[in-house]
């Protein structure tokens, strides 16, 4: 899978810099390109992987199910 700076575009070689952005008033992103991420620091607006939302920002609460007797 490839990621791309929402930024400028470019492809994220190392994840392990990007910074991760609240979605809210995001500016639109740019179009992915072929060449490298040319931030400082690649920005993703979203939450991180593994979290269902952005950090700061609480997860909706998950749906309950009604307990059903067979």
């Amino acid at each position: 899978m490839e990621i791309h700076c929402h930024a400028c575009g470019g492809f994220i070689g190392d994840p392990g810099y990007i910074s991760y952005r609240l979605p809210t008033l995001a500016p639109p992103a740019a179009v992915p390109r072929s060449g490298l991420c040319t931030c400082g620091a690649p920005i993703i607006y979203g939450p991180p992987p593994g979290h269902s939302s952005s950090p700061g920002i609480p997860a909706l609460p998950a749906p309950r199910l009604a307990n059903r007797r067979a």
